[in-house]
Parts: structure tokens; sequence; C-alpha cells
């Protein structure tokens, strides 16, 4: 996913680089690392996450913080682009939580998101660093959440998004809001998978249940 988010800003930014960047729920804050190296560091990139378990090298480089995405620690119209990859599921209240997001970025700027597909029939199958009994496992607390009425994520599912329901959330906070899962899937799996099956899994009226998550690029007014 970093991998094509990245591509995607080298294109917006038509061979400049963009002054600085954010990543909201960033984890270990490896893939801020990445962006920096990537930037070739004449970009201020920074990652924010509510647990401190960040790698040594992200506290070396001091580029990561422990905060809240509900309230974030910057002034507003900061950064050039914010990247969410799979964390505003796991947020108390996401529109407060993009609400931030547009705030911090600055008039023209850039929101790349990846998000789970509250109506997939399967996840996780693209999973780094799991195993297939792990995948099955997720697969099936997931199933069961579903027939107790409990997939959602504010009653612990990493339950993700309906499309409608992230696209009206973007909608009312962003200016131009293209969804880029289609495209993101034949990113990640063209020389993985057959043409013609990539074919069928994206067809309209299947997409919408084979794929395991949503991508979209939002840019602010």
């Amino acid at each position: 996913m970093v991998h094509h988010c990245l591509g995607l800003l080298r294109q917006r930014f038509a061979g400049r680089e963009p002054a600085s960047g954010l990543l909201v729920g960033c984890g270990n804050g490896d893939e801020v690392i990445f962006l920096r190296r990537a930037f070739h560091n004449s970009s201020v990139v920074v990652g924010i996450d509510v647990d401190a378990r960040f790698s040594t090298l992200a506290r070396e480089e001091g580029c990561v913080i422990q905060g809240d995405a509900l309230k974030l620690p910057f002034e507003s119209e900061t950064f050039d682009f914010v990247a969410a990859f799979h964390s505003l599921e796991h947020i108390g209240s996401p529109q407060l939580a993009l609400d931030e997001v547009r705030r911090a970025l600055r008039p023209g700027g850039w929101f790349y998101l990846g998000v789970p597909n509250r109506t997939r029939i399967f996840g996780y199958l693209g999973s780094f660093d799991t195993t297939m009994w792990q995948k099955i496992a997720w697969n099936l607390n997931d199933w069961s959440a579903r027939l107790r009425g409990k997939f959602r994520n504010e009653q612990g599912s990493h339950a993700g998004f309906e499309r409608k329901e992230l696209a009206d959330m973007l909608a009312d906070r962003f200016r131009s809001v293209r969804f880029l899962t289609e495209e993101y899937i034949r990113f990640k799996y063209g020389d993985r998978l057959p043409r013609p099956l990539l074919n069928l899994l994206l067809a309209p009226g299947i997409v919408n249940y084979s794929t395991p998550a949503h991508y979209a690029l939002c840019q602010k007014a």
C-alpha cells in the first residue's frame, strides 16, 4: 500500500517533492521511514500513533510521536499530504478523525487512505507476516461477529466500512474523492493472478464483495 501511495503522490506533485507529510496511525513507524527515504529526506514526513510501539530506527530519527488522531497536535494547514494505512477503522470517531485530517492539510493537499471493506466475503488473504491459520481464524472471527450482529468497528470487530458509508464521509470533507480499489488490486496482484480471474473479481456487482479493502485518494479544496 505504501508503494501505491508513493506512486500516486509523485504523480500529483508533478516532479517536485511535497514539503511535508503525515501518517495517521503509523504503527511502528517503518512506513514513515520508507517515505522519508523515498523523498530523499527533502520532505518532512512524520507519523503519529496512539501506541508508542515504535521501531528503534523511527525513534532515532525522531519522526514519530505518540498522539491521538482525534486531536492532532499540529497547526492547521501544515501538511501537503496525509495518509492513513488501515488505521481509520481503529479510531472511535472516524468522522472526527477525518475532520482533523482535513484541518491539518494545506489547501490542495492530498489524503490517501485504505480501510477494510465491511461487505467483503473474505479478508486478510494478502496480509504479510501472518500464517494461513491466522488468516483462517480471523475470517472465522469475522463471520462469527456477522452472525451475532456485531460486525462493527465500535464493537471490537475489524469490520471497516461499506463503500457508500466511506464515500459519504469523504465527500462531506473533500473537494475531490477518487476510489482506487480496483486500481490497487490490479497494482498488487497484476503479476500474481491471471487476468481473467482479476477481471472476474473486479466485475461490477462482485467487486464490493470480493475485495478485502477500499482505497481512495482525496483532495482538499
